[in-house]
């Protein structure tokens, strides 16, 4: 093997590694990771106060609005009381809104069954 066949055949041999490595780089590959229900936990994130807040106080203006309801304007403020009732029992103030929602239907009642008889 003479000087020139030597060098030529170190040309190909690099030119058969970049065409490798180019092949290589060429590919699309896919990679994947393992994903649990740990890596989706926040730590300190705690946004249902608010809404217990706003579910209680909604509910007290309801429980207002029906108990009003029973001395002035009773189909008014009763039906606004059953219906804040309702609105405050979707905030997790279920309690209050079951009351108010009984308050109210029971004003409406009386002002519109019992009361035009009396």
């Amino acid at each position: 093997m003479d000087k020139n066949d030597h060098e030529n055949h170190i040309e190909e041999k690099r030119a058969d590694e970049a065409d490798t490595v180019s092949s290589y780089n060429d590919r699309d590959e896919e990679t994947a990771a393992e994903i649990t229900a740990d890596d989706f936990r926040t730590a300190d994130v705690d946004d249902d106060d608010d809404i217990h807040v706003g579910g209680a106080a909604v509910g007290w203006i309801a429980l207002a609005l029906s108990v009003i309801s029973f001395f002035w304007l009773p189909i008014i403020l009763g039906a606004a009381g059953i219906i804040v009732g309702f609105v405050a029992r979707g905030r997790d103030a279920n309690t209050l809104g079951n009351i108010a929602i009984a308050a109210g239907a029971i004003s409406v009642v009386l002002a519109l069954f019992i009361r035009p008889f009396v």
